[in-house]
């Protein structure tokens, strides 16, 4: 079992984010993209490596639990530029490919995942984002390039949520984030963080999680 620490860039952090959560009465602090990566909103929470690629999924195993974080910015409800925490995963099932993780949801009856990217299941509207990042022109370009980099790394991850909050997560400062790590770990690469500093954190933050 590892623990890791990652972030993301929820809904609520854009202009355009705040105006879908509100019009189509979405969590605030879903994911922002078209793929919703992570995907919160699943009752078996997903990761994928659409986003980070090779750089975070592939060490994952089953036991591993990771914590999310939002990025840095000036959310709703605390002053100045502060982290929120949002989710924290246990990964309950690994799969090598979005295949057999489709079928497993399926038998469950659980809808899919929005980062599960089987068959042709297009991705959300433009207006139910954050926004497309600057590098594309249309959804379609932004869904493509997850897509291509299923076809490199497919794995995907099935989660049982120790603890998830959408609407009004609890505020993670700087000064929570040092008296847990000694520092600002980066996320952009998820790190693998002690036992310790993982408990540290959310008893600092005040979430009420049993380690008996």
């Amino acid at each position: 079992m590892a623990y890791f620490l990652a972030s993301y860039a929820p809904l609520i952090m854009s202009g355009e984010g705040k105006l879908a959560a509100k019009q189509f009465r979405i969590p605030p602090y879903v994911d922002y993209s078209c793929r919703r990566e992570p995907d919160f909103e699943s009752p078996f929470p997903s990761i994928s490596a659409i986003c980070r690629a090779t750089k975070f999924v592939p060490r994952l195993r089953e036991s591993d639990t990771i914590v999310y974080v939002t990025k840095k910015h000036a959310y709703p409800g605390h002053p100045g530029k502060h982290r929120r925490l949002t989710a924290i995963l246990k990964v309950t099932r690994r799969f090598e490919s979005h295949e057999d993780a489709a079928e497993w949801y399926e038998h469950e009856g659980l809808l899919l995942p929005r980062n599960c990217l089987v068959g042709d299941i297009p991705p959300l509207e433009l207006g139910h984002t954050g926004c497309k990042p600057a590098e594309f022109d249309t959804v379609e370009q932004w869904d493509a390039e997850y897509r291509r980099r299923v076809k490199t790394t497919p794995q995907f991850l099935a989660c049982e949520p120790l603890f998830l909050c959408l609407h009004a997560p609890p505020v993670v400062t700087e000064e929570m984030m040092y008296d847990a790590f000694g520092r600002i770990p980066g996320t952009r690469n998820p790190p693998k963080i002690p036992e310790s500093e993982y408990r540290r954190l959310i008893e600092r933050v005040g979430i009420p999680l049993d380690f008996s």
